[in-house]
């Protein structure tokens, strides 16, 4: 595993460059866990319907949460949650990377049971509309995360056989690309979902 000179306060657009060339496959690895199950949520929901109650109750749970907010107040609840998430996939990294790919996967399944249930209601095109706009900004933002929770798990299991490796180092590095290019990047999806999303979808 290659090694990496990010530290807090030092972080340059070289770092960043050579880091993210580093992720490359890890990032491949989550866009393939996250479509196949996504693909696998589509598909199971379209052979049995019923079984994305629970999903749909979850997101119904949410819309109640946000439905009395104010657009501002529902652009930071969105920042918030998917910030949150992504810091706690890269922390979580020390699971040997599990957590993340898990965390990874059940949100694809959802996607794609939600995908599947709401396209049969309003059609494809109210679906692609509602997730690309934002998407593209967000999605990439949790495959990155998400790689590297599991680059630092992938060290930590190399220290647990006795390797010559600084899991507290990976750590640093991920907090430190999170917080100066993931997180301002999610506040603009957020943004993006919250004012440019509904116009996108009232063209329908």
């Amino acid at each position: 595993m290659k090694r990496n000179n990010i530290f807090p306060g030092s972080l340059v657009a070289e770092d960043l460059q050579r880091y993210f060339i580093s992720l490359k496959s890890l990032f491949l690895l989550s866009i393939a866990v996250f479509f196949i199950s996504a693909l696998a949520g589509y598909i199971y929901t379209s052979m049995n319907p019923a079984s994305a109650d629970m999903s749909l109750q979850e997101l119904q749970n949410l819309v109640d949460i946000i439905k009395e907010l104010s657009p501002l107040q529902i652009m930071l609840f969105i920042f918030l949650n998917n910030a949150l998430k992504s810091l706690a996939v890269i922390l979580l990294g020390v699971s040997l990377g599990v957590i993340p790919l898990l965390f990874l996967a059940y949100n694809g399944y959802v996607l794609g049971a939600v995908a599947y249930v709401t396209g049969a209601e309003e059609g494809l095109s109210f679906v692609l509309l509602a997730i690309i706009p934002h998407g593209l900004i967000e999605l990439p933002m949790i495959f990155i995360s998400v790689a590297i929770g599991v680059r630092i798990g992938l060290t930590t299991l190399a220290k647990l056989q006795g390797q010559t490796v600084s899991v507290k180092r990976e750590i640093t590095a991920g907090v430190a690309v999170f917080i100066r290019f993931v997180a301002p990047l999610l506040l603009v999806a957020s943004v993006i979902e919250t004012f440019v999303t509904p116009m996108f979808i009232a063209l329908i």
